[in-house]
């Protein structure tokens, strides 16, 4: 009877291990840039929403892996400006994939937005300005846009801008 109690403990946390979701480094840091998009977007404070990039940079050159940081407990202690607020943060990404924060300010925008971040030269205040003069919040809007000429007249968004976002509408929609 032991052995088979053992057995169902190992076999529990095994199960609860399953359910973690395991992200790389490089994931934490498009989520934490997915993250600094969203609060931009939602009219986060920039200067608080700065330092997402921030960490986003230094955790994607990291050569310790941030989940077993997060698991040993010493996420403050070994990455420079982590404090008890972004350690919740990190925790919460390594722990679901998400965090409380993004899902807080991700309520107030469509989540399609987080489509047009990896578009170069696309930055999280141009997709804000894109958002709220053309009501664009993903590739198939931005295409529509595009094709309906809503982008011409926008600060910022001239012909070459155009030619980028089409061509990599092209290679991506």
């Amino acid at each position: 009877m032991e052995s088979k109690n053992a057995l169902d403990e190992s076999s529990i946390e095994a199960a609860k291990q399953d359910d973690t979701v395991e992200l790389t480094n490089d994931e934490i840091a498009q989520k934490l840039m997915e993250l600094h998009t969203v609060l931009i977007v939602a009219d986060y404070p920039e200067d608080h929403a700065a330092r997402y990039p921030r960490l986003a940079y230094i955790i994607s050159r990291m050569e310790a892996s941030v989940a077993d940081l997060v698991a040993q407990g010493r996420l403050k202690a070994e990455i420079p400006g982590v404090g008890d607020i972004v350690a919740t943060i990190i925790t919460e990404y390594v722990e679901t994939g998400t965090c409380s924060k993004l899902q807080e300010y991700a309520s107030d925008i469509p989540q399609t937005i987080v489509e047009l971040i990896p578009i170069p030269g696309l930055g999280p205040k141009t997709i804000k300005l894109l958002y709220q003069e053309a009501g664009i919040d993903s590739l198939l809007s931005l295409r529509t846009a595009i094709d309906e000429g809503k982008l011409k007249g926008i600060k910022g968004i001239g012909k070459k801008t155009i030619e980028n976002f089409e061509k990599y509408l092209n290679e991506n929609l």
